[in-house]
């Protein structure tokens, strides 16, 4: 039958610690105001106050100051990311880039993932505290356990290996996109 073609699934994908390795340089933003020596290894919880003597507001200031005047920095979390975002998309996933930040930061991410190349059907910035889970795609890959916990078939997740998620139990694993290439 011409004009008739198969539903075309949608990989959303998180920004950071997924495509930007952004906490090497969110550590080192941190030991240059603290006069400190932690790594990204050291953050071992999502909430990092819990485990650094850090505010929540000054948490969402250094990750905006970061992406604000660091961007350039940030490495992706695998070589050649781009190219595994354009394979994905070759397989006959659309791609959702599907992020929560604060707004002054968007435009910076935006310029981070042209440099980077990263492929992508749509960008979704998230200011508010809507649960990524309400969005629309069909596997969503996270870092964060807090945005997986609400998903719910037919909706499937991978997560995204970090320090601070390794006690967080759940079933699909990956520590590189590329990983989640093959799964897909």
């Amino acid at each position: 039958m011409s004009g008739v073609s198969r539903a075309v699934k949608t990989v959303a994908i998180d920004v950071d610690s997924v495509l930007a390795d952004v906490m090497p340089v969110w550590a080192d933003e941190y030991n240059k105001r603290r006069k400190a020596r932690i790594t990204k290894a050291d953050i071992t919880k999502w909430d990092i106050p819990t485990v650094l003597p850090v505010s929540a507001e000054d948490v969402y200031e250094y990750f905006s100051h970061v992406w604000r005047r660091r961007w350039r920095e940030i490495p992706p979390t695998e070589h050649d990311i781009g190219a595994v975002t354009r394979r994905i998309h070759r397989k006959g996933y659309r791609i959702s880039i599907l992020t929560k930040r604060e707004r002054p930061t968007a435009p910076y991410v935006a310029k981070w993932l042209d440099m980077h190349e990263i492929y992508a059907d749509d960008l979704l910035f998230v200011y508010d505290a809507t649960p990524k889970a309400d969005y629309p795609f069909d596997v969503l890959i996270d870092d964060a356990p807090k945005n997986l916990v609400d998903i719910v078939e037919p909706k499937s997740a991978i997560l995204f290996n970090q320090p601070w998620n390794r006690d967080f139990d759940w079933p699909v694993r990956v520590s590189r996109l590329s990983e989640a290439e093959e799964l897909l």
